[in-house]
């Protein structure tokens, strides 16, 4: 059987439906001026909170059958918020990304833009071939991953009401609670906190003499790297030395997050002054690639790398490094603060978190 749609005539450009709405809209009026405007408000009320009579009227507009027609009424935040949700998506003006992610990734030239090394050899460095080397290091097996030691042990900072304590000359302690053998528990925490075995080399190698610290230090490595092959990462913590001509000591400074602390730099040895370093460019590259992880997470945090003629013992193992953490003229507080920063990343870095 065929059916044919019916049309409603219009009258003057008027469709009936809505003249019908026009003439009810028109009584209501001349009623309410005849003093029945209380109830004249109650009935447009009444109209208006029917969605059966809203439905019927829109059906009628749009010459469809009233019986099939539905009026949406959207839910108020609240009244949401209280019922369990059974359809989340119909609840929700988010629809998920049903393409994958086509947003342009930085190029090498881009990330290498993000990265300074101040090079201080005879050496050529090109930044964006060393992050598109891509070395990484990545925590394997059982057993400690990262080895952290220092040097310069006796190395200090500006004391301050939380870390109070009378330095030696040139901000220098033996006392482990207010020299970088502190910063160094202080990465040992935060790198186990988050998964990372470490261990830590205490020994105070630059006192009572300083001549000859590398020495000392490089055997203590030598002897912990036999003991635990499992090691991946080797850190040597000092604290920089900023000074003035007249002495006065500066400090390096940033605030991330609302924290005041302390600045931290990456010193890569070489060859160049010619002892063996056969693996140096190698760690320049994977120091390269964690300064731009670093600098992208936390903006501020560190100085630029600095590349250097001397080896720095960062021949006795790949994954080497040395990291200035803040200067004299910092505090420990300061110091401890970044510390954290970096031995959060350092972490994930490791596990690929």
């Amino acid at each position: 059987m065929n059916r044919h749609k019916k049309h409603h005539r219009r009258r003057d450009g008027v469709r009936l439906s809505a003249a019908v709405t026009l003439c009810l809209a028109a009584s209501l009026l001349l009623f309410s001026r005849a003093g029945g405007e209380p109830l004249a408000r109650q009935a447009v009320a009444a109209l208006a909170g029917n969605t059966g009579f809203v439905a019927r009227a829109v059906a009628l507009e749009l010459g469809l059958s009233p019986s099939h027609a539905e009026i949406y009424t959207p839910r108020t935040a609240a009244s949401a918020r209280s019922e369990t949700a059974t359809d989340p998506q119909s609840e929700s003006t988010y629809l998920p990304q049903e393409n994958p992610n086509d947003a342009p990734v930085l190029s090498a030239a881009d990330r290498a833009a993000t990265v300074t090394i101040n090079n201080e050899t005879s050496y050529p460095v090109d930044v964006e071939a060393c992050l598109s080397a891509n070395t990484t290091i990545h925590a394997q097996g059982d057993g400690p991953q990262v080895l952290l030691f220092h040097t310069h042990g006796s190395e200090s900072y500006t004391p301050d009401a939380a870390f109070p304590y009378t330095p030696t000359e040139n901000e220098r302690t033996t006392d482990t609670r207010y020299n970088v053998v502190r910063v160094g528990d202080e990465l040992q925490k935060v790198l186990e906190a988050h998964g990372v075995q470490a261990v830590h080399i205490r020994e105070i190698f630059d006192s009572p003499t300083y001549s000859g610290s590398y020495d000392r230090s490089l055997a203590a490595i030598e002897q912990t790297l036999a003991q635990y092959p499992s090691i991946q990462v080797v850190i040597d913590l000092h604290r920089d030395s900023i000074l003035t001509d007249d002495g006065q000591a500066y400090k390096t400074a940033c605030t991330i997050d609302g924290t005041p602390m302390a600045q931290l730099m990456f010193v890569v040895g070489t060859d160049d002054g010619g002892l063996t370093h056969p693996d140096w460019r190698s760690n320049l590259n994977y120091i390269t690639g964690l300064q731009y992880r670093l600098n992208r997470i936390y903006p501020g945090l560190m100085r630029p790398v600095n590349l250097r003629t001397q080896r720095f013992n960062q021949h006795a193992r790949p994954g080497s490094m040395l990291v200035e953490v803040g200067s004299s003229g910092n505090t420990m507080t300061e110091a401890l603060a970044a510390i954290r920063l970096f031995g959060q990343v350092l972490a994930d870095d490791l596990t690929g978190a």
